[in-house]
């Protein structure tokens, strides 16, 4: 599911899927990263900010309350288990590009989650270089990057318990390899921006910030 919500005088928005219950296996890790990418967005009037997972009703309630900004749900973990051929890479990406915005400079934050270990070497560098020009000067870009190639049988919802703290609930996802880049690796997939933050965290990911240049005066 995605959608389009967006706060200020004139508020529309639309229903939210709320996260399933909160179960006991459910656990909730530290951010490090997420408070830096918050108070970044934060200081733009009326941010736009792209999420590339699911809609989860909390995380809506929460930016939109935090930022009053303009948030764009597109989810791309449901075009990647509908993809019926993962070798069919060409079709995978145009799939996932039909779901984010054309105009380049039209973003203010974007929240990746562990998209990046789901997908082909070559359709991640493409994608990510689709983002890069969807970010406009003083962006930023969140995501977490694998840092050892384990089986994957589930996706993962980020629900956001606090600005640094995420609750990991396991959903239904594809029976497949995590994709591991290294470190160097991600940093050219994302050329053209800086990397702000980069924090390895026990759950065997790595968190990170990239954030693009702001415009010169």
């Amino acid at each position: 599911m995605s959608g389009f919500f967006k706060w200020g005088r004139k508020a529309v928005t639309e229903p939210a899927a709320m996260p399933p219950a909160v179960t006991v296996s459910d656990p909730v890790v530290p951010s490090k990263v997420l408070p830096a990418f918050l108070s970044s967005v934060s200081r733009q009037s009326s941010p736009v900010l792209l999420d590339l997972g699911p809609v989860v009703g909390s995380n809506v309630q929460l930016f939109g309350d935090r930022l009053a900004c303009r948030l764009h749900v597109q989810d791309l973990f449901e075009q990647i288990r509908r993809a019926t051929d993962p070798a069919a890479a060409d079709l995978v990406l145009a799939s996932l590009r039909a779901r984010l915005p054309t105009e380049p400079d039209s973003v203010d934050g974007i929240l990746c989650w562990d998209v990046f270990d789901y997908l082909d070497p070559l359709v991640s560098h493409s994608l990510a270089g689709d983002l890069v020009r969807l970010l406009r000067p003083g962006g930023v870009l969140h995501g977490y990057f694998a840092t050892a190639s384990t089986p994957l049988s589930t996706f993962t919802r980020f629900v956001v318990e606090a600005d640094d703290a995420i609750r990991l609930q396991a959903y239904p996802g594809p029976t497949t390899r995590r994709r591991v880049l290294s470190l160097r690796d991600v940093e050219r997939m994302f050329g053209g921006l800086r990397l702000a933050e980069s924090v390895l965290l026990r759950t065997g990911s790595r968190e990170m910030l990239f954030r693009r240049a702001a415009a010169s005066p």
